[in-house]
């Protein structure tokens, strides 16, 4: 004898008060006799509903979670970036606009007194200065300070002349290290000027 079967059939209906019931429905149809069972899934349905939308707000959470670190990082890195520039003003400030007075001071006729505070104060000045140099010749590989000192004025700019004269060095002197410079920089017989590439490296 046939049966006609209706297994998990999930429908959506309306009470009389309006509201709205998920029904699973099983029923079967037998010699034009229908029997059957309804399970309201009501709860179930809000119960799985409310289970997406804590996924759909996870993923958007863990999105947004994502897009604020990246957010981090780069302002982390600028912020080193904008350290790190500023470090270098300061030292190219002081390399620049400052000790060469001061190396005309002490050229100077002063007293003793006047000689013992212009040594005070530069002494002072090379303790400021000095964790900003450090970090720079870092990126100088194995420059001598004198070579990180020639170095530093190509990047501004000075030529052998005036580099000489800043370092109290002759012209010849001021060209060897130069280039020595451009051998530890792997510049040698290059067409490759050697300020802009120097700048390069800041």
């Amino acid at each position: 004898m046939r049966k006609n079967k209706i297994n998990n059939f999930e429908i959506e209906l309306i009470t009389k008060t309006g509201k709205s019931k998920n029904i699973i429905l099983n029923a079967t149809l037998e010699k034009d006799i229908v029997s059957g069972m309804m399970m309201d899934i009501s709860e179930r349905k809000k119960a799985e509903q409310a289970l997406l939308e804590s996924e759909k707000e996870l993923r958007i959470k863990t999105s947004n979670l994502g897009e604020a670190n990246v957010a981090l990082k780069v302002l982390l890195k600028r912020r080193d970036e904008d350290k790190v520039e500023l470090e270098e003003k300061i030292l190219l400030n002081v390399k620049e606009l400052v000790i060469p007075y001061l190396e005309k001071l002490k050229k100077c006729r002063i007293d003793e007194q006047q000689m013992a505070y212009l040594s005070i104060l530069e002494s002072n000045l090379n303790d400021i200065v000095l964790p900003f140099s450090h970090k720079l010749s870092s990126k100088f590989l194995n420059f001598t300070p004198t070579e990180i000192q020639v170095a530093n004025l190509l990047r501004q700019g000075k030529t052998n002349k005036e580099i000489s004269k800043l370092l109290n060095s002759s012209f010849r002197t001021v060209a060897f290290h130069r280039e020595n410079i451009r051998k530890k920089l792997g510049l040698t017989n290059k067409k490759i000027n050697l300020k802009s590439y120097l700048m390069s490296l800041v």
